[in-house]
């Protein structure tokens, strides 16, 4: 960081002279036009005028048991061509691996593809998605596949189940989707300013996202554990289920909103509905007296989820104290 002194002209005029690097590097010279945008905090952001689109990224990888995780990579930090090339000609699995890693991506679409080579380009403009959209759309995701997780678990119903887990493969695409974004925000400006989006912001919904996609993940894991039958589950079992159930979920949707609008009553709600939450859970544990082994091993694990799921919604409404 520079330090630089406010000059001032004999007509009042202030001016600042502008960093030789930066003016050689950019070629900004007499006449050429630049932009200034004050952030929330004050700040003023220097520009160059008509260069608001970011340049294009590309990477090549070559096929291996990294290929996932290495196009994964890319994707998160905002590459927008990935190459795949083979000094062989390339395997079908490999191909068909790479359309399924692709399903798992917003945006990515093969653009070209032959014996020896796949391109994929992200065809998603970063700008013209808002991140609160997609939390809000994430959430109402969550929200309801925890409500269908619990009573799948209690109702032993394993469609329902099969359906949560389904929806958590949707809840990771949107979550890299907003990974991506956000990255994208924090080093360009340009896309920064088109989402109206503060550092600080991008960093409350990279923060947020992560606690939601990890809620979501609780749920798919209570609907992966659900019994065959409800031999041996008593009605006061059921009952407690339901009653730690309705009140996580409850707390989700005030901790969520208490973040996304600003609100601190439903931060305090959100305190309330804990304590609450973990009297249930209690009574939720020493109902367990007198399960088999097998559902004792479910039921304890779906009860251990609603409890991180509390602790996690306690964090989100943290969230909100510090925006």
């Amino acid at each position: 960081m520079e330090i630089r002194k406010v000059q001032r002209t004999s007509d009042g005029t202030s001016f600042v002279t502008l960093p030789k690097s930066w003016v050689t590097l950019h070629g900004v010279d007499k006449g050429t036009l630049l932009t200034f945008a004050e952030g929330k905090d004050g700040k003023l952001t220097l520009g160059l005028y008509g260069e608001q689109d970011r340049p294009s990224r590309s990477a090549t990888l070559t096929p291996g048991s990294t290929l996932e995780r290495e196009i994964e990579e890319k994707y998160l930090l905002g590459y927008d061509i990935i190459q795949i090339e083979s000094q062989t000609v390339m395997h079908s699995e490999v191909r068909d691996n790479v359309k399924t890693i692709l399903k798992k991506l917003v945006g990515l679409e093969i653009v070209e593809e032959d014996a020896h080579k796949i391109v994929i380009q992200c065809l998603i403009e970063p700008s013209l998605l808002a991140p609160e959209k997609i939390i809000r759309r994430l959430h109402m995701i969550t929200k309801a596949m925890q409500q269908d997780a619990v009573a799948a678990f209690i109702n032993c119903d394993p469609k329902l189940a099969k359906t949560v887990v389904e929806r958590d493969e949707e809840v990771d695409r949107l979550y890299f989707l907003l990974v991506r974004i956000v990255r994208d925000a924090l080093t360009e400006l340009s896309t920064a300013e088109r989402i109206h989006a503060s550092p600080v912001d991008c960093l409350d919904y990279r923060i947020l996202s992560s606690f939601i996609e990890h809620f979501g993940d609780y749920s798919a894991s209570i609907a992966m554990n659900v019994p065959e039958s409800q031999h041996g589950f008593s009605k006061q079992l059921s009952r407690s289920l339901e009653k730690c159930g309705k009140t996580a979920n409850l707390m989700y949707a005030n901790s969520v909103e208490a973040v996304l609008s600003k609100n601190l009553e439903l931060v305090s709600e959100v305190g309330d509905l804990h304590e609450r939450a973990l009297d249930e859970i209690k009574g939720a544990e020493r109902a367990l007296l007198g399960l088999g082994p097998a559902l004792l091993d479910k039921t304890t694990s779906a009860i251990s989820s609603l409890k991180s799921m509390c602790e996690i919604n306690v964090d989100i409404a943290d969230l909100a104290m510090t925006r």
